[in-house]
């Protein structure tokens, strides 16, 4: 008799564990039916939406920095405009023959009057900034506005400036070593506009007409001679289009 009765507690709590089994089966499902399910879809939704929003967002911030950059570019054009017209207005009255440089096509002409007389591919200014360990900056600009020829230079020799060497990655030398004093570099002429910028030859003419410079004006063998020869000391050279 104990043993049947033992035999038909195993059975009932068989029973018991396997219809909790399934009330724990069924629940889950119903819980990921009725909560999980509903919950995932709504944050699926709200994922898409947000990324809508985003997606809209830059787009609309697109269209407003291309909006600011041809309005500054209109800007720009119309200083530019503006600037060539006070040149030619200038360039009536000027006796002598000058040079005018353009920094938005790379070129430079030599001018009598209205007259242009040659014109010549060049290298400006590449427009960065060097700032060295010590917190010096160097911004690699050619300036703009009415300059003159303080001086001509035949045969020029480079004095290397610091920032070079910073270039270089290479220890900068006592002020009046001969490690800075580089010749060939400037070609075969140069013409000292003042402010450590000049109009001379280059190794490098395959670059010209690129804004590759340091700030200086970088020119043919046959446009610097050409320059040399024709410009005296004191001519003009302007320089627009920054």
């Amino acid at each position: 008799m104990l043993k049947s009765f033992m035999a038909d507690s195993a059975k009932i709590r068989k029973q018991v564990l396997l219809t909790l089994f399934f009330f724990i089966i069924a629940f889950l499902v119903f819980f990921f039916a009725e909560v999980l399910l509903p919950f995932s879809e709504a944050v699926k939704f709200d994922v898409i939406n947000q990324s809508l929003r985003i997606f809209q967002a830059r787009q609309q911030q697109k269209a407003l920095f291309l909006t600011y950059a041809k309005l500054i570019q209109k800007i720009r054009f119309k200083e530019d405009e503006l600037a060539v017209a006070s040149l030619a207005s200038q360039a009536k009255e000027e006796p002598n023959i000058y040079a005018v440089v353009n920094l938005l096509n790379n070129t430079l002409l030599l001018k009598r009057q209205d007259l242009t007389i040659n014109e010549f591919p060049i290298s400006v200014g590449r427009g960065d900034t060097l700032v060295a360990p010590w917190g010096k900056r160097w911004v690699f600009e050619t300036p703009t506005g009415v300059l003159r020829i303080l001086r001509k230079i035949k045969d020029p020799i480079w004095y290397k400036p610091d920032w070079a060497f910073l270039e270089a990655k290479e220890s900068i030398p006592p002020p009046h070593s001969p490690k800075r004093l580089v010749r060939g570099i400037l070609g075969d002429y140069a013409l000292d506009l003042g402010g450590g910028i000049m109009l001379h030859g280059t190794p490098y003419e395959h670059l010209l007409g690129q804004r590759v410079s340091h700030g200086c004006i970088r020119l043919s063998k046959e446009g610097i001679k050409t320059l040399y020869d024709s410009l005296a000391l004191g001519d003009k050279v302007y320089i627009f289009g920054k």
